[in-house]
C-alpha cells in the first residue's frame, strides 16, 4: 500500500475515534442532565374492575428532589380508555406533583396494562407510569353466568380455586358473586368459623339485591402449616340470624424457596428418586399390590422430607424416616388397593422436601386393572 494511502486511512480512523468520543461524552452528559421526578410508585395494580362501576381513578405522586424548579409540560396516554389530570403549577424543591389517571372499563375485558408518559420542563424524554388490573365485563345473561348458587348468591364456578399458594406471602383471590335475593348480602366483620389462614371480605360493605360484587379470599400458606392439595368447605357468617354461607375451596400449597445462585447449587440438599414411574402391569381388582422405590440424598446438606402424599385413599405409603444425611438412602414402601376399579389406572405419590432445586417430586403409579 502506498504511504500516502496508509497515512490517509490513519487520519480517517483518528477522526472517527475523536467523533465517537465526543458523541459518548454528549450522551453521558444528557443522561446526567436529566432531572427526573421521584415517583412514589411507577406501577399501580388496581386489581379487578367491575365494568358497571364506571371509570376507576388512580393517582401517581412525584416529588421534585432536584434544586431546580420543574413543571409538567404534557402527559401522553397510550389508550383512549384513559384520561389524565395533572398538576400544572411549577414545582419547587421537594414539592409534589399529582398525576390522576382515570381508566374506563366499558366494553373491555381481561388483563390490562395501560401506560402514560409524563414529560417535564427538565426531562423531554419523560417517565413512563403504568396502571394494571383485570377488567370484568357485565355478562349478558346473569342466570347463565352465575348458575352455581349457594342460597341466593350465584358463583361462576362450583368451587373457588385458589391455585398455587406459596408460604412466603398470602395470596388473594377475587371471586365474582351475584345477589339474586331480595335482601342485602352482608358479611359479619368477625368471621369465627373459618380457619386462621383464611380471610374473607366483600369489597363493598353491602351487596344489594340484583347486583354483582367481589368476594376477596386471602389464603396464608405459611399459617396453613401443611403442603399439597386441599379441598375444604369455607363457612362464612352472614346477616343477623341467618344460616352460615358455605362454599367449596381448593388449593395447592407449596413451600417457597428463594432463587438459588448457580454457585450454591452443589452445596444444598438434593433429593434423588430411583423411579419416576412404576408400572404395576396387569393386576386383579380383588388383590392389593405392594411395591417400593428408593429415596436418597445426593447433596452435602441434610435432606428433610416435609411430607409424602397421594392423590387417592386407595394408595397408602409406609415411610418413617424424615431426615436423610448426605449419601443416605431409604426405601419407600407403598400399597395400592384397586378394589372397585377397572381398566388403565394412574395414581401419584408426591414427595415434598427441602431440596431448593426440586422441592416437589412426583412418582406415577401405572396399572391395568382386570
Amino acid at each position: 500500500m502506498p504511504l500516502f494511502e496508509y497515512m490517509k486511512r490513519i487520519v480517517i480512523l483518528v477522526n472517527l475515534f475523536i467523533l465517537l468520543g465526543i458523541w459518548t461524552v454528549q450522551v453521558e452528559a444528557q443522561a446526567v442532565d436529566r432531572k427526573l421526578l421521584s415517583w412514589q410508585q411507577k406501577i399501580i395494580d388496581i386489581g379487578p374492575v367491575l365494568e358497571e362501576n364506571g371509570p376507576i381513578i388512580t393517582e401517581f405522586l412525584g416529588r421534585n428532589l432536584t434544586s431546580s424548579p420543574i413543571h409538567i409540560t404534557d402527559v401522553i396516554s397510550d389508550c383512549g380508555c384513559t384520561t389524565v389530570e395533572y398538576t400544572k403549577d411549577t414545582l419547587g424543591h421537594y414539592m409534589i406533583a399529582s398525576v390522576q389517571v382515570a381508566y374506563d372499563p366499558a366494553n373491555r375485558g381481561g388483563n390490562f396494562s395501560k401506560s402514560v408518559i409524563v414529560r417535564t420542563s427538565a426531562d423531554e424524554f419523560g417517565d413512563t407510569l403504568y396502571i394494571e388490573g383485570f377488567n370484568l365485563p357485565v355478562p349478558e345473561e346473569k342466570e347463565l353466568a352465575y348458575n352455581h348458587k349457594v342460597g341466593n348468591i350465584g358463583f361462576r364456578l362450583p368451587v373457588v380455586n385458589m391455585g398455587n399458594v406459596f408460604t412466603n406471602e398470602a395470596k388473594v383471590k377475587y371471586v365474582e358473586i351475584y345477589n339474586f335475593g331480595d335482601d342485602d348480602f352482608i358479611l359479619h366483620e368477625e368471621q369465627t368459623k373459618i380457619p386462621e389462614y383464611l380471610k374473607a371480605n366483600l369489597l363493598q360493605d353491602t351487596l344489594a339485591p340484583n347486583t354483582r360484587g367481589l368476594l376477596a379470599i386471602t389464603y396464608d400458606g405459611l399459617q396453613k402449616n401443611d403442603l399439597g392439595f386441599f379441598e375444604e368447605t369455607v363457612s362464612l357468617q352472614v346477616g343477623q340470624n341467618e344460616d352460615p354461607f358455605n362454599f367449596k375451596l381448593i388449593s395447592v400449597v407449596y413451600e417457597y424457596f428463594p432463587p438459588l445462585p448457580k454457585s450454591m447449587e452443589e452445596h444444598v440438599a438434593k433429593l434423588g428418586v430411583s423411579d419416576s414411574e412404576i408400572n404395576l402391569g396387569n393386576i386383579n381388582s380383588g388383590s392389593k399390590v405392594s411395591r417400593s422405590f428408593t429415596l436418597n440424598n445426593q447433596g452435602p446438606e441434610p435432606l428433610e422430607i416435609r411430607k409424602i402424599g397421594t392423590n387417592c385413599d386407595c394408595l397408602q405409603v409406609d415411610f418413617d424416616t424424615k431426615t436423610l444425611r448426605p449419601e443416605d438412602s431409604v426405601k419407600l414402601n407403598f400399597t395400592f388397593d384397586p378394589k372397585g376399579r377397572k381398566g388403565i389406572d394412574h395414581k401419584h405419590i408426591t414427595i415434598f422436601s427441602n431440596d431448593p432445586l426440586n422441592p416437589v417430586r412426583t412418582v406415577v403409579i401405572r396399572s391395568s386393572i382386570n
